[in-house]
């Protein structure tokens, strides 16, 4: 999602400082800071913005840009950005819609390298919305047989795991669960189906609510629960968008007309 975030900066501000300013955010903040030619600089990064993340992703968005003097935001600074868009695909996860706007007002980039730079700690509040095809995208990576592997390690020889696939259905999450059992398998394997709701404690999204609505056998709610919460698809879709200097916190999760609606913030870190 850093991407998302900073990715527009690359093709900013071919229009020239006309003063020699100063770039502090002390200085930045307190001073007033009035010009004709910010709200059309403004426009203009706006229009940058919007193209860059149409060529990155293919989607269209809204963009509103603020910054405080010209010379400023010429070096990569600027005060306020929102970005919205809709049916947006990042890093092959589809997404409904995504929203992003600054906390922090004074942010600082570093346009001219490659990939882009953050020059300063910036925060973002998000809302974002994941589908049941956002889910399964980010479940189908490869990344996400890790995860599988590691509760296999933990569930041996009990039972191992081939496959976890999501469905939304009346506001309900319900994850199917492929296993089998490695000291007498069976020709074909087993299909586990759990419904589920979700909570966000300590900013972790966590599962309760758990139902069974296919075993083979008998399985305690609490060890279902537990396994539900390993496999945590809600959460891995998320850190698929994240990278290094960017990581998130979760702070709400609800399902509504059978979109998550998860919000929290974002940070990203400044180069020191």
């Amino acid at each position: 999602m850093k991407k998302i975030l900073i990715l527009f900066m690359a093709v900013l501000f071919a229009v020239p400082a006309f003063a020699v300013d100063k770039t502090s955010a002390d200085y930045l903040r307190k001073k007033r800071h009035l010009s004709p030619m910010n709200p059309i600089v403004e426009s203009v990064a706006e229009k940058a913005i919007k193209k860059s993340l149409k060529k990155e992703t293919g989607a269209k968005f809204n963009v509103k840009f603020e910054g405080y003097t010209l010379s400023s935001m010429k070096a990569g600074i600027f005060k306020n950005l929102v970005i919205k868009g809709k049916n947006v695909t990042v890093e092959d996860v589809f997404l409904p819609y995504l929203e992003f706007k600054t906390v922090t007002d004074y942010n600082w980039i570093d346009y001219t390298q490659n990939p882009v730079m953050a020059k300063s700690d910036m925060v973002f509040e998000y809302n974002i919305g994941l589908s049941e095809k956002s889910i399964n995208d980010a479940l189908k990576s490869k990344e996400y047989q890790k995860t599988i592997e590691k509760i296999n390690k933990k569930a041996f020889p009990l039972f191992v795991l081939s496959d976890a696939r999501v469905r939304i259905k009346d506001n309900r999450l319900y994850v199917i669960i492929s296993y089998n059992f490695p000291i007498n398998p069976a020709k074909k394997d087993r299909t586990l189906v759990v419904s589920t709701d979700f909570s966000v404690e300590n900013g972790l999204i966590r599962a309760k609510n758990v139902g069974l609505n296919s075993v083979y056998g008998n399985l305690p709610i609490d060890k279902v629960t537990n396994l539900i919460n390993l496999l945590d698809p809600l959460t891995f879709t998320l850190d698929v968008m994240n990278s290094k200097k960017c990581t998130s916190r979760i702070e709400n999760v609800k399902l509504v007309d059978n979109i998550f609606q998860i919000n929290g913030k974002m940070f990203v870190e400044g180069s020191k």
